[in-house]
């Protein structure tokens, strides 16, 4: 997300390509995030770990990166990457959610 604007390659023109990456970026991340930290037998710790993990990464992280890219090379701010980024975070802890408690193997 940090990469200089150039250096992508070059895609199929696909409308708000940009904004499902973001999204996607997020959603695994937070997946990933959840299944390092949110395994607790405590529930109330538990709950408190998914709460945080999406302060920290759906909404500080998702801001913090946008802001960064002002400082990149052909890239800019975009409050609708940021809107994506967010989403894409409570999207994906929310889907970890419903797969932890279902005792999914997928996580």
């Amino acid at each position: 997300m940090l990469s200089p604007g150039n250096n992508f390659p070059n895609t199929p023109n696909i409308p708000y390509k940009d904004k499902i990456v973001h999204f996607l970026l997020f959603f695994i991340l937070n997946i990933t995030w959840m299944r390092v930290w949110i395994i607790d037998s405590n529930k109330k710790k538990r709950d408190r770990k998914l709460f945080t993990s999406y302060l920290v990464f759906g909404i500080v992280i998702a801001i913090l990166v946008e802001y960064l890219q002002m400082y990149v090379p052909n890239r800019s701010f975009d409050y609708y990457d940021i809107a994506a980024n967010m989403l894409g975070g409570a999207a994906g802890i929310i889907c970890f959610y419903i797969l932890y408690k279902i005792d999914s193997k997928l996580v």
